[in-house]
């Protein structure tokens, strides 16, 4: 191996970039002062300069030495330059004023090693302090060469040397600057090298971890679907109240469930080191009646209230990333949860006009009571952990960072025992419904609450949307009340009717009331038609006074509908427990349902059959998946193949699977657990109208 392989094999370790250059600067310093040592010996110059060269060398050594036992890289660097370019140079300028010749060449080769050594900030001042330095040394030997030229014009050292010593001087300072490019080349190329080869890792960790996601929905999902869809089918049959009361605390918790994993899910799109938004339609009721739901199973665990003030005039369909929305909401509202003790926790939400076509969604959190901690110092004591960044401008945690590069705000105070929190966000929206409003038909409401504060918010919420109310402040009033025929919902807290109850079944007729609250127990009685837990808000008003479906309200005997009995639906998936959940479920509507294990039973089928009105097609199956599947059903020779309508059902859930499915040719898609008011969107919307047939309340 020669010198310079084994030079770059030494040079070439794996050092921190500092470190490196060190040892290059203190090899080329060594070189520096034994070529000089050699040309003194040579042109056997004074002795005072050979006393200088060999002190220099065994300053490098030592510094190299000292480097090699510490990790203070940059004190030593400082303390060599400082020592060989601030006191040697000028010490032997004093003794040696001939050296004016090629002194200035050795200090411009101390200027390389200081821009190379040392921060922008740092070298500045050391450059300027050599700079500085070079003018009073070359000042001092320009005086004393003059009074040496009095005596002779170059004294006992002719021309010729002075000119060598000059050639030798350039040289060294050219093949300093030139070494010190190169290895900062070579340096720089290495970490060009390096962030491509960690820019690959993580795409490949950025793969992984989606189809981590993917398979963690699919494995979720599915097991979910069966647990929400055997509980859909028992709160729909005739059986013990009792029975119907733990399957409904099953399929709520069961949602809760499924909008934990929601969340999960969002983190394939949101990730720590940024978000690319997309602009598309959403829901805005859907993500804060899920929101709302998960929330409040949430908040069994806590000491602590939760009202929500939503404003009935939003815009039901926005137009932004809905996800992000999502995040955002879940991220606070969670956080501030776990930061309250004992209080209550108010969420408002409301718009303010934007221009045209655009709103700006106002959310806020209003917080009062004792509180565990700071949240906003909780926040962003988190994140400092997660970056090691001191300064909080730089440590920005996650909602922040998302309403930020959303364009928004967000504005956290927190004073004694009353804390808000919000934020605000450009969206834009589609014009038509709100997310609340009038009924159509004619309603007054009569309400009943067990405190001030929880009456007050319900009386908002029907005040907000315009319906015609009376609230009853004790049990006088309420019963005074209840014999007025005109009410079309009477609505009772349900801890106010455990009290109640009794007086209430001689005055009240079967299903005539309306219970207020989560968590309660199950009721032998025929009173109750309908239960809406809290917090209320216009949303699961709005449900309730309109007949939809919604995961607050229960409604004790089915309200109507439709069916479609002359409808051919076909299931396709490879697990049987679905198979069975999914055909019962459109059993409901006495649909005619055929089931397939697997792509290759479907084709068969539907060779040996005649068309199909609708297929549910599940995606992720062994041997030929949904995708395959849909390409050979368009592939076949009937016309009618070609036309069905095929809906991806999967429990694929993760940010762009929609659009993924949509691209590959699906006509809709779904995904598990299947909720029953998605199904009913997608029968209303893709079987024929003729073979649709809706109901009256109570004709089914």
């Amino acid at each position: 191996m020669s010198a310079r392989e084994r030079l770059d094999k030494y040079l070439d370790m794996e050092l921190p970039e500092e470190r490196l250059l060190f040892h290059v600067s203190m090899l080329l310093g060594l070189g520096i002062c034994l070529f000089n040592e050699f040309v003194a010996l040579f042109f056997r110059m004074d002795p005072t300069v050979m006393l200088f060269l060999l002190l220099g060398a065994a300053v490098t050594l030592a510094a190299m030495y000292a480097e090699s036992r510490t990790d203070k890289t940059g004190y030593i660097a400082a303390a060599y330059l400082v020592l060989i370019y601030f006191i040697m140079l000028p010490w032997m300028a004093w003794h040696v004023p001939y050296a004016i010749c090629d002194f200035p060449f050795y200090y411009f080769t101390g200027i390389a090693f200081i821009m190379v050594l040392f921060e922008k900030k740092q070298a500045v001042f050391l450059a300027a302090a050599d700079s500085v330095v070079i003018l009073i040394s070359v000042y001092y030997m320009t005086l004393q060469a003059g009074e040496s030229a009095a005596a002779g014009p170059v004294g006992e050292h002719s021309s010729v040397i002075l000119f060598f010593r000059v050639l030798f001087a350039m040289f060294i300072m050219v093949s300093v600057y030139g070494v010190l490019i190169m290895y900062r080349s070579r340096i720089l190329n290495r970490q060009i090298q390096k962030s491509a080869e960690v820019e690959h890792r993580a795409e490949q960790l950025s793969y992984a971890k989606d189809m981590f996601l993917v398979n963690v929905s699919h494995e979720i999902r599915t097991p979910l679907n069966a647990i929400l869809g055997v509980t859909e089918l028992m709160l729909d049959q005739d059986m013990d109240e009792r029975l119907k009361e733990n399957a409904y605390q099953m399929s709520r918790s069961s949602k809760a469930l499924l909008s934990i994993t929601n969340e999960l899910m969002d983190f394939s799109k949101l990730d720590r080191g940024g978000s690319v938004f997309t602009d598309r339609q959403y829901s805005l009721g859907s993500i804060c009646d899920e929101l709302i739901n998960m929330i409040s199973v949430r908040f069994a665990d806590y000491e602590a209230g939760l009202y929500a003030d939503i404003a009935p005039d939003i815009p039901e369909q926005l137009v932004g990333d809905g996800d992000v929305v999502r995040q955002i909401m879940m991220e606070v509202l969670s956080g501030v949860i776990k930061s309250v003790e004992i209080g209550e926790v108010n969420l408002k939400i409301y718009k303010e006009d934007a221009g045209k076509d655009q709103i700006r969604l106002c959310v806020e959190i209003n917080a009062r009571g004792r509180f565990r901690h700071s949240y906003r110092q909780w926040l962003y004591d988190s994140v400092r952990e997660e970056t090691d960044s001191p300064d909080e401008e730089e440590a920005v945690p996650l909602p922040c960072r998302l309403v930020q590069l959303m364009q928004g705000e967000m504005d956290m105070e927190e004073t004694g025992d009353v804390r808000k929190y919000s934020f605000r966000v450009l969206q834009g929206f589609v014009r038509g419904e709100t997310l609340a409003s009038k009924p159509s038909d004619p309603v007054r409401v009569l309400c009943y609450e067990n405190t001030d504060k929880r009456s007050d918010a319900l009386v908002s919420a029907l005040r907000n949307m315009k319906v015609d109310y009376f609230r009853a402040f004790d049990d006088e009033t309420f019963f005074r009340q209840c014999a007025d025929t005109g009410y079309t919902h009477i609505m009772i807290a349900a801890e106010l009717y455990t009290e109640l109850k009794d007086e209430l079944g001689r005055r009240m007729a079967p299903q005539s009331l309306i219970l207020i609250g989560g968590g309660m127990p199950a009721y032998d009685d025929a009173l109750v038609k309908t239960t809406i837990d809290r917090p209320v808000s216009c949303l699961n008003l709005d449900a309730l006074m309109n007949g939809r479906q919604s995961s607050t309200i229960r409604y004790l005997s089915y309200n109507g509908g439709f069916v479609c009995p002359d409808a051919d639906i076909m299931v396709v998936d490879d697990n049987v427990v679905n198979l069975e959940v999914a055909a019962s479920i459109l059993n409901r509507y006495q649909a005619k349902v055929s089931v397939a294990a697997s792509g290759r039973e479907c084709l068969g089928l539907l060779e040996r059959r005649h068309p199909v009105d609708l297929i549910l097609l599940d995606y992720m199956m062994p041997e030929m998946d949904g995708i395959d599947t849909l390409k050979n059903i368009r592939a076949m020779d009937d016309p009618a193949a070609k036309t069905v309508p095929v809906v991806a059902l999967t429990a694929n859930a993760v940010s762009g699977a929609r659009e993924m499915f949509m691209n590959a040719g699906f006509d809709e898609y779904i995904s598990k657990p299947i909720e029953r008011e998605k199904l009913e969107k997608i029968l209303r919307e893709w079987l024929p109208s003729d073979k649709v047939v809706y109901i009256a309340d109570g004709d089914k």
